[in-house]
């Protein structure tokens, strides 16, 4: 009866307190109230004067040889304010009043997270709480309504009643109004840091908490806002961390207010201005972290620990702000604030804070490259080539850095397509390549930065610069060529992504062979993103874009050139063995796939069609090109890359029977891989890598079942040059608009260049037909006309003026006669040079070297004979049907 009894006097005491807690604040409320409507509640406070100046401290950073402590600047703040000695002191009412309101709502709100955390946590065991002393739910309403009562008086009342004033409505007026205030708002915001996270973004109370504080940053005096600063960042408490989490937690609010997001209740708040406030407000933010560098910086760089994690708080900041959707000038101001804060932590600091989520900075920065806005697209251009030009002076190399950038770049540019498609503005793949011109034209300005006008770039970095920038470009064209392989006729984008998830093998894919795609330079652009990546650390990104030049040649009926690109995927699957754990591969940005942390997303909803589009929808194609289905999972085993290798040949071996007169050539490829098979097996035998030795024989034993069944095959054919045909083609005359500098793929064909190409069987076929229709015709001229056939007929279609459009495939180019105003099409055969041999004795079937042959008249028992070699950069067979000439040898001689 005693245990019972004071139970329920404990009961009886917890309640009677709850109700005077809650009686005593209101109580204080209503008197805050009364005070603050007073009309002379400015005067009362004694607002002080400003100079409009500040201290400025020149700290250096403390070293093994100069030491030194922190400025204090409690005496130089006097100087810069008019003060008089008065008593009570200044901004002592409007302190009080701040100070119980903040006190009342900040007890309140963590009274009722104290509550919800008992109940999951009991929730969590299967207990039950004790309902005699938990809150009710009348009490929780009670509270909030206090909590949200306090916060009122704070925003309605002291700030924006006295803020609104017109008598108080000049600069100087509205900075000392805003002064009362800054010391108690900074300083009860970053105090209750831990409670205001623990609410939802959308909040009402933690909506007002920082409307406060976003009004003392624009309106307050620098020199307070500054001193406050400063005293955050002493060795006592360091709170620093906090504020800069505080401005995190704002810019997750505020985006709950961009348009076409529905919360009626903040815009209620603030009056219905969304775009104009969306915009100050983060100008607002954007400013204090320039404010905060300047001030602290000379602290925090006395410990490294703290100068790293407030980078890190810093640069993740300034990533939540940049990944949301603002106006230009916002974004301006936004990375005007990263570029100072890069320029003055440095870019070994920024790489160390950033760590894996550097590659996140990668995506928005390409982001911002493709902004249609010059001014936002140039800012970007600038912050970007101050990154990669400081890391290479501190660390001496970008080639980490250039990597993920080029492996998140498909992500990016299929997620800008998606934006576009989600807003209505594609119709067509046309429409397509111009969404991404900006982007273009942004690699394109970052690839002519010049070091002698620059002094962030080092001469040394200007190949890397120059690589970076083409593979750029190549990786934009090879996502186009993607989404064409994966989609006939009509843009649809869910066709496409649902292609691309498909795994390699089981990939059925189509593309446009029209006449304005038929100069693209879809080949080069693939073999070029293909160059880039490495076997060692981007295994996945070499076969992605190998595979798509693989099905690239498929659609194109180029089955011998489809054959040699799975050959270099099978080299690439071996190479990486040793390498298996550097496997990198990226990771999702939150910021574009977390509605909690990005409120913003849900504004992406434009209904098209059968089904709504939304930021889901967005990300999903994004996500499809970031990593297609190429057989591998996320963290490749030994046995993954051994099954991954036998469909490879097993591919191979098929596309080099489809053609006729292939299968010396395949076998000659295949011994090549045998002989890099076992000069692996050599090696980690020596080095006693025994984990990799089971793996690489069984490799070796795929290798000899192929080369086993092409022995045994007897009505193989021998590779020659009868069967491979190739052709020297040149443009010249007048050049068309396709050309010229346009928003689609390059041309393959550079103007007055010669360029060798490999002549198809199904161009040998259609030869034949035309030799049979024109007897007199010799066999190089119908091939010379077959091969030229949709040349011709795209110039046709894009001039409309037949005349205007020569081909000539007799003759010596040189010596040719031109007209102005037409365009000339000069294809010639040329014969393969020679073929070397192994020293083993097996034959080599591959040159660099053609010459064309051009019988002149004949001089009395002499004939003239002109005979041009040409050179290209890679033998041929070769994973691309086509090469530019590199050098031209002109030999001219007399036969008797």
């Amino acid at each position: 009866e005693s245990q019972n009894e004071s139970n329920r006097n404990r009961t009886i005491n917890f309640h009677t307190n709850l109700r005077v807690n809650k009686c005593v604040r209101q109580i204080k409320l209503h008197a805050v109230e009364r005070l603050a409507s007073m009309p002379r509640f400015l005067s009362l406070n004694f607002p002080i004067k400003y100079t409009g100046t500040y201290p400025k401290y020149s700290g250096e950073k403390s070293t093994w040889y100069s030491q030194h402590h922190d400025v204090e600047s409690g005496s130089d703040l006097q100087s810069m304010m008019i003060e008089a000695d008065r008593d009570p002191q200044c901004f002592w009412l409007s302190e009080i009043l701040m100070d119980e309101c903040f006190d009342i709502c900040q007890r309140s709100c963590e009274a009722i997270i104290i509550e919800a955390q008992a109940q999951s946590k009991a929730a969590r065991r299967g207990r039950k709480v004790d309902d005699q002393l938990s809150l009710s739910r009348s009490d929780l309403l009670r509270l909030e309504s206090i909590a949200y009562h306090s916060i009122i008086c704070v925003y309605e009342l002291l700030i924006k009643r006295h803020a609104m004033d017109s008598r108080f409505q000049s600069i100087a007026c509205n900075t000392r109004v805003a002064g009362m205030f800054v010391g108690s708002v900074l300083e009860h915001v970053v105090n209750a840091a831990s409670v205001l996270a623990t609410m939802e973004g959308n909040h009402r109370v933690r909506c007002l908490w920082f409307l406060s504080l976003v009004y003392i940053l624009q309106e307050g005096p620098e020199v307070l806002i500054r001193n406050k600063l400063r005293e955050f960042c002493k060795p006592m408490g360091n709170r620093v961390n906090d504020f800069i989490a505080i401005l995190k937690m704002s810019s997750i609010t505020f985006q709950y207010l961009i348009p076409n997001f529905k919360n009626d209740e903040l815009l209620h708040i603030i009056g219905g201005m969304t775009k104009e406030f969306i915009q100050e407000t983060f100008n607002c933010l954007a400013a204090s972290v320039i404010l905060l560098i300047d001030e602290c910086f000379d602290i925090f760089s006395c410990d490294y620990k703290a100068l790293e994690s407030s980078a890190a708080a810093v640069f993740d900041l300034l990533l939540h702000m940049l990944s949301s959707p603002q106006s230009s000038v916002t974004l301006l101001r936004t990375l005007g604030g990263s570029a100072h804060s890069l320029d003055r932590f440095g870019a070994r600091v920024f790489l160390a804070a950033t760590g894996h989520r550097f590659q996140h900075w990668g995506r928005i920065i390409l982001s911002l490259m493709n902004s249609t806005e010059l001014s936002v697209r140039s800012m970007a251009v600038d912050f970007f080539v101050s990154l990669i030009g400081g890391a290479f002076n501190d660390i001496g190399s970008i080639d980490a850095e250039m990597t993920c950038i080029l492996t998140v770049m498909p992500e990016v540019v299929a997620r800008e397509i998606a934006l576009y498609n989600v807003s209505g503005l594609l119709h067509t793949m046309d429409d397509v390549e111009s969404c991404l011109w900006p982007l273009r034209r942004a690699l394109a300005d970052v690839e002519d930065t010049n070091p002698l006008d620059d002094d962030r770039i080092d001469p040394q970095i200007m190949p890397s610069i120059r690589t970076l920038c083409r593979t750029g470009q190549a990786i934009i064209d090879g996502v186009f060529i993607e989404m064409r392989l994966c989609c006939s006729g009509s843009l649809d984008l869910e066709k496409i992504m649902i292609a691309q998830q498909q795994a390699f093998e089981a990939k059925s894919r189509c593309i446009g062979t029209g006449v304005n795609k038929i100069f693209d330079a879809d080949e080069e652009s693939l073999f070029e993103a293909t160059n880039y990546f490495s076997s060692e650390g981007s295994l996945s990104q070499k076969l992605r874009w190998l595979l798509t030049l693989r099905d690239l040649h498929v659609t194109k009926n180029q089955w011998l050139e489809a054959a040699e690109a799975l050959v270099h995927c099978a080299r690439a699957v071996i190479e990486s063995f040793d390498f298996i754990v550097n496997h990198w591969r990226p990771s999702q940005f939150d910021l574009w796939n977390d509605y909690r942390r990005s409120p913003w997303l849900s504004s992406i909803r434009i209904s098209q069609g059968p089904r709504d589009h939304d930021n889901m929808a967005v990300m999903d194609f994004a996500k499809s090109f970031l990593e297609p289905g190429i057989g591998l999972p996320s963290r490749p085993s030994m046995d993954d890359l051994c099954s991954l290798f036998d469909n490879l040949v097993d591919d191979t071996l098929s596309a080099y029977t489809k053609e006729d007169g292939l299968e010396e050539l395949a076998y000659a490829q295949f011994e090549e891989l045998l002989s890099v098979v076992s000069d692996e097996i050599k090696s980690n035998t020596q080095k006693n890598r025994h984990d990799l030795l089971s793996p690489l024989r069984r490799v070796r034993a795929t290798i000899c079942t192929k080369i086993s069944s092409l022995t045994n095959h007897g009505s193989c054919k021998s590779f020659s040059g009868v069967s491979q045909r190739y052709v020297r083609v040149i443009l010249s005359g007048a050049k068309p608009d396709r050309f010229k500098e346009s928003t689609t793929i390059p041309t393959f064909l550079e103007w007055s260049v010669a360029s060798i190409c490999r002549v198809t069987q199904a161009t040998l076929s259609k030869a034949e037909k035309i030799m049979k229709e024109n007897p007199l015709l010799s066999d190089e001229e119908c091939i010379c006309l077959a091969y030229a056939e949709p040349f011709v007929k795209s110039f046709r279609k894009t001039n409309g003026d037949h005349d205007s459009i020569v081909l000539r495939t007799r003759g010596i180019y040189n010596d040719l006669h031109t007209e102005s105003g037409k365009t000339y099409i000069d294809v010639r055969v040329v014969q393969m040079r020679g073929v070397a041999k192994y020293s083993g004795g097996t034959r080599c079937f591959k040159s660099r070297r053609f010459y064309l042959r051009c019988d002149g008249p004949s001089q009395s028992s002499s004939k003239k004979v002109d005979i041009t070699e040409f050179t290209v950069a890679n033998r041929f067979p070769h994973v691309t049907s086509r090469q530019r000439n590199l050098i031209t040898s002109e030999i001219k001689q007399f036969l008797s």
